[in-house]
């Protein structure tokens, strides 16, 4: 079991960063979780730590969740606070990378890395406990849509070069020929199992769309089509300077910040973390002529280890549909 020791030296270097930086830090760390209930449960119950102001940061380290998760969970924060950070010492993948959409600016570490927005399914009958993307069946579409171009126009130039048939007539020849190749492959479609497969697409592209129109990004087209479509695999590295040239607000996250968060993460033996250090500053109560109350505690606070987490109780939904 954890010690309260390894979590309490893990909040004092955010503590600490958060001097640094002039700024509150929320952390969620999943180290062996994701985003998914736990998550959720822990914005329901400890929003009233999160509070309201000009700045707050996130720290993340995720391999990725459930997008609606993600989703509500950062715009609860653009709803209190008028500047919201990411930083990302190391990886915030998938429904993480969601999370960075909404931000305004995502400080990256040396060794960080964001990754393709790409909803995973699962499908026992057809792929067993194995999750997929809906992507593939597109990617194969357009396989073999390139590739029935690509015979066409072979056959055709083989018909002018050894036989000296001309284009158009090759063309004609050539035409029904591939068609014949390639229909058998198209006929094993489920033009209804297609349809879903394209509406589960839409979930990441209509929640990327949303991030970034909360963020303001400007280049919001763009960046949801490479995060969506472009991208060969599920893990793809989407480093600094991936990041910065499909138009994403990154900056440099400083050596020794950068050096100091990833030793407190590697060190931290809890498999998630979500929570604050600092408590949230409440306002001075209004003088009325009568003595404010004082708050009663059970116990004293100890320093880091009265912030909110999540240890893992409850449902992780570790294989539910729906988690990118």
């Amino acid at each position: 079991m954890p010690n309260d020791k390894n979590l309490t030296d893990f909040l004092s270097v955010i503590a600490a960063l958060e001097k640094q930086r002039g700024s509150r830090i929320c952390c969620m760390v999943h180290k062996t979780t994701h985003i998914c209930h736990p998550t959720r449960w822990w914005l329901r119950t400890g929003r009233k730590d999160a509070g309201r102001g000009d700045k707050i940061e996130l720290l993340l380290y995720s391999p990725g969740g459930h997008p609606e998760i993600a989703y509500q969970v950062m715009k609860f924060f653009r709803g209190r606070y008028k500047t919201v950070n990411v930083i990302v010492p190391l990886g915030a993948k998938s429904a993480a990378t969601l999370m960075c959409l909404g931000a305004d600016k995502i400080y990256m570490g040396e060794l960080a890395e964001l990754g393709p927005i790409d909803i995973q399914l699962d499908d026992i009958v057809e792929q067993g406990g194995k999750t997929f993307s809906p992507l593939d069946e597109f990617k194969s579409m357009e396989y073999m849509r390139d590739l029935a171009i690509e015979w066409i126009d072979y056959y055709a130039n083989v018909m002018l070069a050894k036989y000296e048939i001309g284009i158009h007539e090759g063309l004609r020849d050539a035409v029904p020929l591939v068609s014949n190749l390639m229909r058998p492959i198209f006929e094993q479609i489920d033009p209804i199992e297609m349809g879903g497969n394209r509406r589960a697409i839409a979930i990441s592209e209509e929640y990327a769309k949303r991030m970034l129109a909360i963020s303001g990004n400007p280049n919001a087209r763009d960046i949801v089509r490479h995060m969506v479509w472009e991208y060969p695999s599920h893990d793809f590295d989407i480093d600094f300077e991936e990041a910065e040239q499909i138009g994403l607000p990154v900056e440099r996250l400083p050596e020794q910040q950068d050096l100091a968060l990833c030793e407190a993460i590697f060190d931290l033996e809890r498999s998630e973390y979500h929570g604050f250090v600092s408590p949230v500053r409440q306002p001075k109560q209004a003088q009325t002529g009568q003595k404010a109350k004082k708050s009663v505690r059970s116990k004293p606070a100890v320093p880091g280890i009265a912030a909110r987490r999540v240890d893992g109780r409850g449902a992780e939904g570790a294989g539910e549909r729906g988690a990118a």
